[in-house]
């Protein structure tokens, strides 16, 4: 049986403000997961277990619809990488792995966010410095052994260059251009910059470490937030 979230809480006396703060997320979006509209993320259902005395199980629901998932298009993938290495690159034509890797997720994301869809379909993970896929680092391996890319090492970052001009043909004409942009906005930042800004997204606060990051949780941001 499946929690009846709003009555418990309601018997507990406690609001959907304070129940909202402690998930931290907004009112509206615990509403629409109150009402089973959204279902929680691991992290969400632990916390509300532990606060309104619920049964996990009673908090996942097996016949929830989930994202559905998008074959992934590993061209179009590698074509983000390569031409957010060159659009996004300092004077010396170099960005560091971390800069990258948030680019990307940040491509992702914003994509959703105005598309309800992901540009690439790949899972983003909760780990210390980024959201990441798995796949981010075994394709910037396949680039490197195709001398698409060259990786030097000037410690503690690894610097990621272009070997060639990239394509970007994978990429419809609003895709690149929402790359462009993000490339534009985050150039010349440092890269703790851009890792306490996506760290601030509620995408990251409510996910627990190493737990997939929903894609959806993005558009409870404010716009200025997205990117």
């Amino acid at each position: 049986m499946i929690a009846n979230i709003e009555n418990i809480r309601k018997e507990k006396k406690i609001t959907q403000d304070e129940v909202a703060k402690y998930l931290w997320i907004t009112r509206q979006t615990f509403s629409k997961l109150e009402k089973w509209t959204i279902e929680p993320t691991l992290g969400q259902a632990v916390k509300l277990s532990e606060l309104l005395s619920i049964d996990m199980d009673n908090l996942i629901k097996t016949d929830t619809k989930v994202e559905a998932k998008k074959p992934i298009d590993w061209e179009k993938y590698k074509q983000i990488i390569t031409n957010f290495i060159k659009y996004w690159s300092d004077d010396d034509w170099k960005i560091t792995k971390t800069k990258l890797a948030k680019l990307c997720y940040l491509l992702d994301f914003t994509w959703y966010y105005y598309n309800l869809e992901p540009i690439t379909g790949l899972e983003y993970k909760k780990f210390a410095q980024w959201p990441v896929p798995d796949a981010y680092f075994s394709t910037l391996d396949e680039l490197f052994e195709e001398r698409e890319i060259n990786v030097k090492i000037k410690w503690p970052a690894y610097l990621i260059e272009n070997i060639e001009n990239p394509s970007h043909d994978k990429l419809s004409d609003d895709e690149f251009e929402m790359l462009q942009n993000i490339a534009k906005k985050w150039k010349w930042k440092r890269t703790n910059e851009i890792v306490d800004f996506t760290h601030k997204q509620l995408p990251w606060l409510v996910s627990y470490d190493k737990e997939i990051i929903p894609y959806w949780l993005i558009t409870q941001e404010d716009l200025e937030n997205v990117y």
